[in-house]
């Protein structure tokens, strides 16, 4: 871990004319943001340094490491954690300040519309450092779905000078010039290791079966467990894959019998977020996992949580006997997941745009398979 102190003298590294600071404050941004470091460093032109940050710091720096990036700095909050949103965020804006003044990077780059996303704008606007927004551009024509990431995605849009959208769009922001399709970068991260999550992941993308992602750890979710055959019965085009603790339980054992299951105890952070991206729904009784869900674009049932609803939340906190019935009304409203086909090449889109943004190049879009750094 790198808590990043000045008084022990700049980061390595200083043979570049331009810096941006990739700042992340949750995993599904770290699955976004990792991918664009790796691009930057292949292509040597600008230096990308990873922040992790947020309410809970140590889990974002597990998350860059766990997919192939260490963090160059994990900025921790000195103040203990506070249940409410307004004094995280004080406490965020006054360190990234702080971090914006001793580095003074040429940019930043932060994705979505999470709480450190929108902090990191503003104090980067107010030090007259260029933004650039990943996933730029409006979900949804609510202001309060999701909430609050719409709100925030909004105020990012009205603050960026580089908008990098999935797909071309970017709703509420400024279009033109500086709105440039890159796609989705998760998709540039490492595809599972495992074969069987990866051909899962494939026929997915292929239109195939729609997935449903339960993480049991706690005793008191075997309610949940016991019902997952039955809705395999009802759900004829649904494949379940069940992790955690109590996929070896003695209850699973029918379900790891079945075509259209996959159980295993444990799941790498690098193989569950594309996982989770790609369920039509995930269940679990882990809060966390549950509020990474959204913001990896799948809404999430909390089993027993003490998740309190916020205006168009996408998370549902619900008592175990009426999990399945939460469940099977969530398949009944969403068609398959919809994942855009992958050239592979989305991070390296981000830098090359990037690249241009700082006039190291001439066009924000390369026309060469990869670029590199003599392509100016």
């Amino acid at each position: 871990m790198t808590e990043f102190d000045p008084r022990l003298g700049p980061l390595p590294d200083q043979d570049h004319d331009h810096d941006v600071l990739l700042i992340a404050g949750s995993r599904p941004e770290v699955a976004r943001l990792a991918p664009v470091a790796t691009a930057f460093g292949n292509v040597d032109r600008i230096r990308a340094l990873t922040v992790a940050t947020g309410p809970d710091p140590m889990a974002v720096h597990e998350a860059f490491e766990a997919l192939g990036v260490p963090a160059d700095i994990t900025m921790l909050l000195r103040e203990p954690p506070d249940p409410y949103p307004a004094a995280t965020a004080a406490a965020l804006m006054s360190r990234l300040d702080g971090l914006l003044v001793d580095l003074d990077p040429s940019a930043v780059m932060v994705n979505g519309g999470g709480m450190t996303a929108v902090v990191a704008a503003q104090v980067a606007f107010w030090r007259q450092i260029p933004i650039v927004h990943l996933q730029a551009g409006v979900a949804s024509d609510d202001l309060l779905c999701p909430f609050p990431q719409e709100a925030n995605r909004r105020v990012i849009g009205q603050l960026a000078s580089l908008f990098l959208t999935t797909d071309g769009s970017a709703l509420g922001n400024t279009t033109g010039p500086n709105t440039i399709a890159v796609g989705d970068t998760m998709a540039a991260n490492p595809q599972p290791a495992d074969l069987r999550f990866a051909r899962l992941v494939r026929s997915v993308r292929a239109g195939g079966p729609r997935v449903v992602l339960v993480g049991l750890d706690r005793a008191d979710s075997l309610g949940v467990l016991a019902g997952l055959p039955d809705l395999l019965e009802r759900e004829p085009d649904i494949h379940v894959v069940l992790f955690g603790e109590l996929a070896a339980h003695g209850v699973a054992h029918p379900l790891a019998l079945h075509n259209r299951a996959t159980v295993v105890r444990s799941l790498p952070l690098a193989e569950l977020v594309g996982l989770i991206a790609a369920s039509t729904v995930l269940v679990s009784d882990n809060p966390e996992l549950v509020a990474d869900a959204p913001g990896l674009g799948t809404p999430a049932v909390l089993v027993d949580g003490p998740h309190v609803p916020q205006p168009g939340d996408s998370i549902r906190s619900i008592h175990s006997p009426a999990v399945m019935i939460t469940i099977r009304q969530l398949l009944a409203t969403r068609s398959t997941t919809t994942i855009e086909p992958s050239d592979g090449l989305e991070a390296a889109r981000v830098e090359q745009a990037v690249a241009w943004m700082f006039g190291l190049c001439p066009s924000p879009v390369f026309t060469s398979p990869f670029p590199t750094n003599t392509d100016v």
